[in-house]
């Protein structure tokens, strides 16, 4: 069964404030000290099924409990960085979890905060990357070929039908999803796959502020050398 992973992007106000803070032993998960800025991320020490539920933000000496969830293992730890995503007045904050993996899947959620704790709103990558993508898939006698439309550009690829054991009706995306911040830029990473190996390349979405949120604006696609 494929897990299919979700972008989690709703804002969540006024919730932080109205947690407490459990008094128990926790677990550092993160923490960066840039730009003025001094992050730390934990959670709880004891995981349930392999995730770390409700994680603690303590921001310039603030502390703040959010239900967000994350895996426990070390190699998926969120990772923190500070920028100026939305373009105005100070950086903020912006939290990368890593909310499921699988074979050939992985699934992310984004969090960006404010200096008062109030969270932007991220809108979905997925969505506008498969907006974005249209395929067509044929058998030869002894290869497979996808002839795939990314934002307006054509590609195609041809494989020995034997590489795979499985191979996709047609190019999908939605499996993985990995997220990154670059020159203040928030860029989402999404792998076009044509079997659960084969990749041929990258979707990437970029994000810009519009009236108060975070919207998945210019896409663009990176191919697998």
């Amino acid at each position: 069964m494929w897990f299919i992973p979700k972008l989690i992007c709703a804002a969540i106000i006024a919730l932080p404030g109205s947690l407490p803070v459990p008094n128990q032993e926790r677990i550092v998960l993160a923490e960066i000290q840039e730009n003025q800025q001094d992050i730390t991320l934990s959670a709880t020490t004891k995981p349930v099924q392999g995730m770390y539920s409700g994680i603690t933000v303590i921001w310039n000496n603030q502390t703040k409990l959010f239900p967000w969830e994350n895996i426990s293992e070390p190699a998926y730890y969120p990772e923190v960085v500070t920028a100026n995503i939305d373009g105005k007045g100070q950086d903020e904050v912006i939290i990368i979890l890593t909310t499921g993996k699988g074979t050939g899947a992985r699934g992310s959620s984004i969090h960006v905060l404010q200096e008062d704790w109030t969270e932007i709103h991220v809108g979905d990558p997925i969505a506008k990357a498969q907006n974005s993508l249209s395929s067509i898939y044929k058998e030869h006698q002894a290869t497979v070929e996808y002839t795939m439309n990314i934002a307006g550009k054509e590609y195609v690829y041809s494989y020995p039908a034997e590489d795979a054991g499985m191979w996709f009706d047609e190019a999908s995306i939605g499996r993985i999803l990995r997220c990154r911040v670059s020159d203040n830029k928030l860029i989402a990473e999404i792998p076009v796959q044509v079997s659960p190996g084969t990749y041929t390349g990258t979707i990437e979405v970029e994000f810009r502020a519009y009236n108060g949120d975070l919207i998945p604006s210019e896409v663009s696609y990176i191919e697998d050398l």
